[in-house]
């Protein structure tokens, strides 16, 4: 009988016992965190964006427990997109330790154009005439579409 009752317990500590924790942004700047037990997610992640819209940019910073899709190896990686009228440029780091991602990653600077130019379209008329240049590791263009609900 004791064994029976035991039986959850023991089931309990073993099935935490191998869950990831991650440093988590507690507020929208991320000047504070706080440790975060992994659900499902086999990674930590730690990233710094800079984000460009209208004219002006905005850093942000992010730490969180990250799928694999987001983040399917460790190590740093550097991400970037130009929509023409908004852009984002992040620099990534993940890692799978217990608060591998504690440090802060510095903010990416805006990168020198490149030889590419992809077409851009307005999303108000649907017409694609002008292009945009890359810039820094934008080495290839895409085509999406999206439905206004």
């Amino acid at each position: 009988m004791k064994l029976i009752l035991s039986l959850p317990l023991i089931w309990t500590l073993f099935s935490t016992a191998g869950a990831l924790v991650c440093q988590t942004c507690t507020d929208t700047q991320c000047s504070t965190t706080a440790p975060q037990t992994c659900s499902t997610e086999t990674m930590c992640v730690t990233a710094s964006v800079l984000a460009t819209a209208a004219g002006g940019s905005a850093p942000q910073t992010y730490k969180a427990c990250a799928s694999s899709s987001l983040c399917p190896v460790t190590g740093s990686q550097t991400l970037s997109v130009n929509l023409g009228g908004s852009s984002a440029i992040s620099s990534a780091q993940c890692c799978n330790s217990d608060n591998c991602n504690s440090e802060t990653l510095p903010t990416p600077i805006p990168q020198p154009t490149n030889t590419l130019q992809c077409l851009t379209c307005d999303a108000t008329t649907s017409q694609c005439t002008s292009s945009v240049q890359c810039t820094g590791v934008q080495d290839r263009c895409f085509t999406a579409t999206s439905e206004l609900l």
